[in-house]
């Protein structure tokens, strides 16, 4: 009976080293970068305009906590707002890091517009013979976030100070996206058991994106790397997007840089039989879908947005479709008139704290 104990319990040890070692086998680091081409007149093949939005739902965006933040996602650094996490081995807890005077300023912006938005519009009676009244003054002081007590307050008419926490819709707000997203996008590198971008001294390829970068009629888009756990057999989606946002710009500016181009497009689509094409503008001047696949290769199926201004013979935002098979190690090179992929896919092995916060 001892025996069998023992074999039971080695071969217990042997299943946990082995899931142990699988998991860690299945991390990779991938890195990417995007670099658009100036427009080549002598061209004369005609290029896609998109006709959806990319399908980005169940993607993973790496980017959006950095670039666009919700506000759940801000006050967890501040203090008041996110309970000290202790740690038995310290006599003192470790303090959350404070907020910026900026991203505070944006805060509040954000949740002032978000109030103003929702005060309601005075019902005024058409056609009364009754005595107007005075209407009561407006309230002038909004709820404002207290970042000393994570609570929104606010003085009523007769001098008592309201508070009350956020609430669920304010806490989903985002902050607005900026003009531009810095070419070179990274992390903090530390190690999670999720995917997770790397830090600015983990890119591989430097050397190529600042050749890129320095070649005339080439604009480097973005250069980013992330690692993560590829499951065989399962695909594993991303989006990645650069360059200068659009999103408050006229659409109908921005169909008139290629309008003549567009309608005949239409034209053409309905005289072959196909549904008319519809118009449609990605808010990044670089919007991707990237899928990969792990089985005997890996598997490489892209989808790229890019927006474009000086030829109007082709559509303002060209749609982009990639396809590779990735070889592990290998540098992978992607070719468009427009736009050029560079990708890299390796083995990462993750430290064992990562691994074992998965089991």
């Amino acid at each position: 009976m001892k025996h069998l104990r023992l074999t039971s319990l080695g071969l217990a040890l042997v299943g946990l080293f082995a899931t142990t070692t699988a998991l860690a086998n299945s991390w990779y680091e991938i890195e990417l970068i995007a670099f658009s081409r100036s427009t080549d007149n002598s061209l004369k093949e005609q290029f896609e305009a998109p006709v959806a939005a990319l399908k980005t739902s169940n993607a993973m965006d790496l980017m959006r906590p950095l670039v666009q933040p919700a506000v759940a996602d801000l006050i967890k650094a501040i203090p008041a707002c996110t309970p000290e996490q202790a740690d038995p081995t310290l006599s003192a807890p470790i303090p959350a890091q404070p907020v910026s005077t900026t991203v505070q300023q944006q805060i509040q912006q954000l949740l002032t517009e978000h109030q103003q938005n929702k005060q309601p519009d005075p019902v005024v009676a058409e056609d009364s013979l009754d005595v107007q009244l005075e209407p009561e003054p407006v309230v002038t002081s909004l709820f404002q976030l207290n970042f000393q007590n994570c609570q929104m307050e606010q003085w009523d008419m007769d001098g008592q100070l309201i508070s009350r926490p956020l609430s669920a819709e304010e806490l989903a707000l985002q902050l607005a996206a900026p003009a531009q997203i810095p070419v070179t996008f990274t992390g903090d590198g530390i190690a999670k058991d999720t995917a997770y971008l790397v830090g600015p001294n983990d890119l591989q390829l430097k050397n190529l994106a600042y050749q890129l970068q320095r070649e005339a009629g080439k604009q480097l888009l973005l250069h980013t790397a992330w690692r993560q756990p590829l499951i065989s057999g399962r695909n594993s989606r991303s989006h990645w997007y650069a360059g200068s946002y659009h999103a408050d710009e006229n659409a109908e500016a921005g169909q008139t840089v290629d309008l003549m181009q567009q309608v005949q497009q239409q034209l053409a689509a309905v005289q072959q039989g196909q549904s008319s094409l519809q118009l449609w503008f990605s808010p990044w001047q670089f919007d991707s879908l990237v899928q990969l696949r792990l089985g005997r290769f890996i598997q490489f199926d892209g989808t790229f947005y890019l927006r474009q201004s000086e030829d109007t013979k082709q559509p303002a935002q060209l749609a982009i479709k990639q396809s590779a098979r990735l070889t592990l190690g290998q540098i992978h090179y992607l070719d468009h008139p427009r736009l050029g992929v560079i990708i890299q896919v390796k083995r990462f092995t993750p430290p064992e704290s990562a691994v074992a916060a998965t089991l």
